[in-house]
């Protein structure tokens, strides 16, 4: 494959000249014809591989003619000078500080366009096998039960649910949990509430909000009487213990949360394999505190609680076990991984959590760390909070904006979009349109985001027909479906030809991002972060725009264009398409 092919001439030559393998080469398409086709930044991430160590020697034919160098340009007019002879490349320059530009022969056109044709014919472009033999264990969403599902779920579902489609495209075997917050003091206070104010009468009329109502109004008692906190702990103590009628209520609540979480999971196309919550690892844990102990990494902390001290000692110590005995998030999650490794056989452990929790795995990947359940590799995949202009957002409080209402009116949004064009949808097919739109847009608004920041969360800007958004990204697809649609069935090209040339810019400019599509998947997943991949799409919907609209298609000039044209919104369709499918987002095949 082209690309791939460019990249081990370089890592090759790299070698040659450093005796090391270079750890990844980066290939960036280029959008000005003046700049090349491609461009890397390998000089550049070489010079300061070669940095306060012994420099490089430029070769010669004898002593004398040789050299040292270490800078970026330097680096860059050695790496040039040494690449092997080939028919791919028809020149480089060097570009700023060091930049390779390479500018691609027409053959190189001709053959990575014939690849990428059998390779989407075959349904397999962008289908790898980086996790072959792999099991990836992902904890996503985590809803707490008894409580109603917020917009700031969002994140940790709709980031979670596209790393796991990475994952699944790379060709890991995948298992999805949702490691539900059924489990901690909370429920005690929760339970506590339930018997002093709670009408069982009234939570069964209507049974999240009611009790959400209870739980807030716990906390406001809680603030004029602080003995109440006592009180909520002394309950789930007893629950902890095994009391029948606690665990029964427990049992109650969870059974409802289940049901309101599936009608929003559902909305949103997401799914699970296991949904274990803390609950689960309930019988997991006391021999987990027994065999830390054992082996002195659980000790004694101040007043009889039970800790693991970090490394360094300016971090605080994870608290395993309370000071009356209860336990804690932190024992349950030790339990959860060693879970995992032991029981699911996993390679790989994530976890999509927010950056508040950041000193929290530091502390939980240490601990397991120092327990030996090191087997298995963990992560964390944290992210920004979410921004409105309402302000914080606070569950104990009460003040929570529902994940139910922003989806409808996300859908209600996009249906006014529809209904201020004119459409010849039915009134059906209109609301189907609003649906994947809505949806889609919200899902696109967070993950086109870089995830280390926090979301701003503008009506205005997700459901756009310009920008970067879901549905210029939608429109661009369904403007493929058009065009194709127009040709007869028995017309529909396929391009076997191999004398079949590319010769336009524009043309040149969509395969040239179309090919790239593998390398943004891959370094999607080895940065965890999909806003590269709404980046990329994007980028190939103007690519697609300015072919459409320079060049004709149906009507160019010799059946060679059409068929190469035709085979081109083939292409743009099939990447479009799986890779927002990645996404998570749908596409529809009329707007």
């Amino acid at each position: 494959m082209l690309t791939e092919d460019i990249k081990q001439m370089l890592s090759t030559t790299i070698k040659k000249l450093t005796g090391k393998v270079p750890e990844s080469i980066h290939l960036e398409p280029s959008d000005n014809p003046d700049h090349g086709d491609f461009s890397t930044n390998s000089a550049l991430t070489t010079s300061k591989q070669l940095k306060n160590k012994a420099p490089l020697v430029r070769g010669g034919a004898n002593e004398s003619e040789q050299g040292v160098f270490s800078s970026p340009r330097e680096v860059a007019e050695e790496l040039i000078a040494a690449l092997p002879e080939n028919d791919l490349i028809s020149k480089t320059d060097i570009a700023g500080p060091g930049f390779i530009n390479f500018w691609l022969s027409d053959k190189a056109y001709r053959e990575a366009f014939s690849w990428l044709n059998n390779k989407i014919d075959q349904n397999s472009f962008g289908v790898l096998d980086i996790g072959k033999a792999q099991t990836a264990i992902t904890d996503t969403s985590h809803p707490n039960v008894a409580k109603p599902m917020g917009v700031h779920h969002l994140l940790s579902t709709i980031i979670g649910q596209s790393i796991n489609n990475l994952l699944k495209t790379c060709g890991y075997t995948l298992i999805k949990d949702n490691y539900l917050g059924d489990w901690g003091t909370q429920f005690g206070k929760l339970t506590y509430a339930i018997k002093t104010w709670g009408h069982m009468e009234v939570i069964k009329s209507d049974p999240i909000p009611e009790l959400l109502k209870l739980y807030v109004k716990f906390h406001e008692e809680a603030e004029q009487n602080p003995t109440l906190e006592d009180q909520g702990r002394m309950e789930f103590k007893r629950l902890e213990e095994g009391n029948p009628e606690s665990r029964k209520l427990l049992q109650w609540i969870v059974d409802l949360s289940l049901t309101e979480f599936q009608n929003i999971y559902d909305r949103l196309g997401v799914d699970f394999d296991l949904m274990n919550g803390e609950s689960f690892y309930e019988d997991k844990m006391e021999s987990i505190i027994k065999e830390g102990v054992r082996k002195g990494i659980i000790v004694e902390g101040e007043k009889g609680a039970l800790i693991i001290p970090m490394n360094d000692p300016n971090k605080p110590p994870a608290i395993i076990r309370k000071k009356d005995g209860a336990t804690l998030y932190a024992t349950r999650d030790l339990a959860r991984i060693k879970y995992w490794q032991d029981e699911l056989k996993g390679d790989l452990g994530i976890n999509v959590v927010d950056i508040a929790q950041k000193l929290y795995f530091e502390q939980l990947f240490e601990s397991a760390q120092k327990m030996g359940f090191t087997k298995m590799k963990q992560v964390h995949i944290d992210f920004g909070r979410m921004e409105f202009p309402e302000g914080g957002m606070s569950t104990r409080k009460g003040k929570v904006v529902l994940l139910e209402e922003v989806l409808d009116e996300a859908e209600r949004r996009a249906y006014e979009k529809i209904e201020s064009h004119d459409s010849e949808l039915s009134e059906q097919g209109k609301h189907e349109l609003a649906r994947i739109m809505g949806i889609g847009a919200i899902k696109y608004n967070v993950l086109s985001q870089n995830r280390n920041k926090n979301y701003t969360f503008d009506w205005n800007q997700m459901l756009s027909f310009e920008g970067n958004s879901a549905p210029y990204l939608q429109y661009a697809y369904t403007r493929t479906q058009s065009i194709l649609k127009k040709v007869a069935e028995d017309q529909n090209p396929r391009l076997d030809d191999p004398q079949l040339r590319v010769y336009e810019p524009e043309e040149k400019q969509l395969i040239k991002t179309i090919i790239s599509f593998e390398d943004i998947i891959k370094r999607s997943l080895e940065n965890y972060k999909p806003n590269l991949l709404c980046t990329y799409l994007f980028e190939l919907a103007q690519s697609f725009s300015q072919f459409y609209n320079n060049l004709r298609i149906l009507d160019a000039e010799s059946e060679e264009e059409i068929l190469t044209r035709l085979q081109l919104v083939k292409d743009t369709a099939y990447v479009l398409k799986k890779g927002l499918e990645i996404l998570g987002v749908e596409v529809p095949e009329r707007m």
